[in-house]
Order: C-alpha cells, then structure tokens, then sequence
C-alpha cells in the first residue's frame, strides 16, 4: 500500500514538473521560436501516424494568452509545393542535424498542453526570407496566413510588380534593386524569350531594364528556385554578341579620353569618368550619385589614382539610376544607349 502510494506521489510530481516545464518554454517563447510539439490532433488521428513522427517542430508566428499559432515543419520537402509555400530551414547553422521544411499553406493552434521542449530560434535573414513566401501566399488569396510584420526584403530571383509591370529581379544592392520585364503571355509578333520562374512560364526580352528603390511601393509575386536563377542569369549571358575582351578592346580610350568606367580617387570618394567633351573629363560621384544624381567636370583626372574599371554591367547600373532619376544629359543619353547595345546588341 505504502510502495503504491509512493507510486503515484511520483507520478504526480512528475506531471507537475512536466506542466511546469511547459508552461516555463511557453512563457519564454518569443516569435520566431522554433518548438518541439505533440501533433494537435485527436487520439484516433494520432493513432493512424508513426509514434516518432506525431513530434514535430512548429514556428511560432503569434503568441494567444494559453495557445500558440504556428507553422508546422517536417524533415522532407513537400515537392508539389510552390516555392514560396514552403521554406527550408538550415539547420546546420543552428548545429542541428536535419534540415527543417516549413509548411506556409497552413496555421497551427498549439496549446500548451502539446509543447514538449525547445527547438532552435531563428535568424533575421530566416524570417525575412519567411516573411516574404507569406506575403505571397497571401497575395494568392490564402488570407488565414499570418506574418512576423517584417520588412520585405527583395532579392535576385524574386518577381515583383511595380506601376502594374512585372520585373524579375537580376541584380541588387543597399539602395535599389535591378530588374528586367516579365510577362506570363505573348502575342504572335512579339520577338520575346521563354523562361521558367518557379515552374511557370514567363516570357521576356532581357532588354527592358528598370532601376527600383527598395523604399517604393513594390509587390512581390513569385520566388525563383537557385536553378532557375543560375539559367535565367546563364541565358541573360548567352545574349550578348561580344566577350567582354572584346568590349574592352571597342570602349578603350582615345589618345583625349580615358576607358569609359575608369574610376579614380576623389578626395574621401570615388570617381567614375564616363565621356570627354570640348577639353574636359566628366563622371559621376559613385559615394553621392545616389542621394544626389548628377554628373560633374572631374578635374585634374590625369594626375588622379586610378583604381579600377568597372565592367559593362556595373556601368550600365549607374547609367540606369542616372537616366531613371531624369539627369538632363544628351552625352549620359548615348553613352548609356552604346552601353545597353554592347550589352544587348545580340537580342533582335
């Protein structure tokens, strides 16, 4: 009697402790915690579900006074998922073994009676990566999904719509994002490339360009696979008609001007020199020419460092922030359209 009396006294001090525990994780979890749960489902359910896979880790993206609602993680990807309706985490970052497959067609309730212990808290970068797939999903129409309220960040590979015209994304930085115009259908006469942008089919010229602040109002619509991304950039490549030895040799220098995209020390900045006119050398600020967009007499250029020369690319970046930002310049016009041909001039 005394053994079985001390039998349950333990029991319950066990329950006790493991209701502690849960009620402690659930009142330090904070959103973006990842957590070990018992599946919320009913007996009978559970029973149809191998005993080792009924815990699962869930992303907490709201926090209830008793109940979380989360995303629920597995072990394998989902492969008729979009891209953007799933998220794998790498969980090697974290030092955990497996990778984690987010699942962000659905939300979860878990109360605190599911929490078994504590998973992995997920970086800034993993959110903001998260948060953008969501924004999608509920631009679809799934508006049950709910986000961490985070900033949209945009990246090479994501499609976005501005002033009602799709972009693909093909370069970015800090300031502005860089893309070429997309569109899902094309008419008979329209001499127009296909390519796949998470699995579907968009057509494009790769030749109408746009520069994007990051602060405007943009809509994010779709996410590229890393495939994707390496041959949509290799395709965008293969529609070049020179090498770049051989823009090299067609932009070099006359015994007045130096190579277009020669950059030299200023003062604190840089500078880049882009054209010769009547005696004079004139360029662009690249520390200043985004906050304030002009081009300038660059003085005494022959007795500067000279410290690189940028690639057509880079130069057709800067060109495009000028000429979007309507810098009234009938030389920045044709240097920045012989650039785009070099570029481009292969695509009829």
């Amino acid at each position: 009697m005394v053994k079985w009396i001390k039998q349950i006294y333990s029991n319950l001090i066990k329950i006790i402790k493991a209701i502690q525990k849960r009620k402690k994780i659930f009142d330090e979890t904070q959103l973006g915690d990842m957590l070990w749960c018992n599946m919320p489902l009913s007996k009978k359910e559970l029973r149809q579900i191998e005993e080792s896979h009924r815990i699962r880790p869930y992303l907490v993206v709201e926090k209830g006074p008793n109940f979380l609602l989360c995303y629920q993680a597995s072990s394998k990807s989902r492969e008729h998922f979009n891209n953007y309706e799933e998220y794998c985490v790498n969980t090697g970052k974290y030092r955990n073994k497996r990778n984690s497959w987010i699942d962000l067609t659905n939300i979860t309730k878990i109360s605190i009676k599911n929490i078994k212990s504590e998973y992995i808290t997920l970086n800034q970068i993993d959110i903001k990566k998260i948060e953008k797939r969501i924004c999608i999903g509920q631009n679809r129409g799934n508006a049950e999904l709910l986000r961490f309220n985070e900033p949209i960040y945009i990246e090479v590979g994501d499609v976005i719509v501005k002033d009602r015209k799709s972009y693909y994304i093909y370069s970015e930085d800090n300031v502005n994002i860089y893309g070429f115009r997309v569109q899902k259908r094309k008419k008979e006469n329209q001499m127009l490339e296909k390519i796949r942008i998470n699995r579907k089919i968009y057509y494009t010229d790769f030749k109408e360009l746009k520069t994007i602040n990051r602060n405007e109002d943009i809509e994010i619509t779709n996410i590229a696979y890393k495939e994707e991304i390496i041959e949509i950039l290799e395709r965008k490549h293969e529609l070049k008609s020179v090498t770049y030895s051989k823009v090299e040799e067609s932009i070099k220098r006359d015994k007045n001007e130096f190579e277009i995209g020669s950059v030299f020390a200023y003062g604190n900045s840089t500078v880049m020199y882009l054209y010769y006119d009547n005696g004079k050398y004139y360029g662009v600020d690249l520390l200043w020419y985004l906050i304030k967009p002009r081009i300038f007499e660059i003085k005494g250029i022959k007795q500067r460092k000279l410290i690189e020369t940028k690639n057509l690319e880079e130069i057709n970046k800067v060109l495009e922030f000028l000429i979007e930002k309507n810098v009234q310049n009938n030389k920045v016009k044709k240097i920045y359209k012989y650039v785009r041909n070099l570029l481009f001039s292969s695509v009829a």
